[in-house]
């Protein structure tokens, strides 16, 4: 295998970093537009009554990930467990949409700085994990709007094709 030069490599990590932003900015468009798009009284409601979650509890559990993967870009350690630096799920389950709107937004920005600094494989794999992660809770959301009857966002539609909703 042919070797590249630091300055092809440069170029390289410059793009990937790029591509990371976008993926990042895709994906937090969609899921601020699915939050938004949820109206204020189905907040608490649960489109499926056994096996899924709440709306509110979808994005406490977004919200709560990424305070997990912030935190993550700081200290170089991904973790779940219960601290005082990260809310807990149930907490921010219990908060209004507003404010976990305002959060979702407000973490999203300090992501995507972090993106923009990224200096390392294991920062690449923390960006990588939370944009799957979010995009599983994205697909939980298309199944919860069309049960309840919602549009499915824009933002999300032009990422996965509109041909397909």
């Amino acid at each position: 295998m042919k070797k590249i030069s630091s300055k092809k490599k440069a170029l390289l990590d410059k793009k990937i970093i790029q591509s990371l932003k976008i993926s990042w900015k895709n994906c937090n468009s969609a899921t601020l537009d699915f939050a938004n798009s949820v109206p204020a009284s189905s907040w608490q409601s649960k489109p499926f009554q056994f096996r899924f979650k709440s709306f509110a509890w979808e994005f406490a559990c977004i919200t709560r990930t990424r305070f997990c993967h912030l935190e993550a870009f700081k200290t170089g350690r991904l973790s779940f467990a219960e601290r005082s630096s990260a809310p807990k799920k149930s907490n921010l389950e219990k908060e209004p949409k507003a404010i976990i709107i305002k959060e979702l937004n407000k973490l999203g920005t300090s992501l995507l700085r972090e993106i923009d600094a990224v200096d390392s494989i294991q920062k690449v794999d923390f960006i990588t994990w939370l944009l799957q992660h979010e995009r599983v809770h994205q697909g939980k959301l298309v199944l919860y709007f069309a049960t309840s009857g919602l549009k499915t966002p824009n933002s999300f539609k032009n990422t996965w094709g509109r041909s397909n909703f």
